[in-house]
């Protein structure tokens, strides 16, 4: 079989309203892959940066995957929460992105988006926070951006991840890793 090893970080995230961030995230693969070893799925810690907009998480990713098809290439999701001063949550952001095919470092930046709502769950997220969020987060990622034209939404800020590719025995099956 074919196997892929994901080594890297979530970096952090930058281009948000708020600060007090943690971010979900999440790989999702198709029927052909298996995780051989490593968690795909997890949660950063909470981070309230003093000087700047930039929220450093540095959380590791590390998964071995085997496969017997390209088809269903691992995806990354992630959803960027903020934590108030009361301790509550709010989605700020939700975003999906390809793991790269070819090995070596990546750094890659994932841009997020939220739904917009109704009139009234954007004041109610302006003066009291909250407001609209997906009902299913991992359905929306699996959907990809083809079936996002249909809510209407604003744009989030960016999530940074430095991602390390290691490809083995993917020429046996015809495929040119490099």
């Amino acid at each position: 079989m074919a196997e892929l090893h994901l080594l890297g970080q979530i970096v952090g995230g930058s281009g948000f309203p708020q600060r007090r961030l943690f971010c979900k995230w999440g790989l999702q693969a198709g029927a052909a892959w298996r995780p051989l070893s490593g968690l795909t799925a997890g949660q950063t810690h909470v981070d309230d940066p003093q000087a700047d907009d930039v929220t450093y998480w540095c959380h590791p990713i590390d998964v071995h995957y085997a496969t017997k098809g390209l088809q269903g290439w691992p995806r990354l999701h992630v959803q960027v929460w903020h934590q108030d001063a009361l301790g509550r949550r709010h989605v700020l952001g939700y975003g999906f992105c390809h793991v790269p095919a070819a090995p070596g470092l990546h750094s890659v930046r994932c841009a997020t988006w939220r739904p917009l709502g109704e009139r009234r769950e954007r004041l109610r997220r302006r003066w009291v926070g909250g407001g609209a969020g997906l009902a299913e987060p991992a359905a929306a990622a699996a959907a990809g951006a083809c079936d996002r034209f249909r809510l209407r939404c604003e744009a989030g800020g960016s999530v940074h991840l430095q991602l390390g590719v290691v490809l083995r025995h993917f020429a046996r099956y015809g495929v040119c890793c490099g």
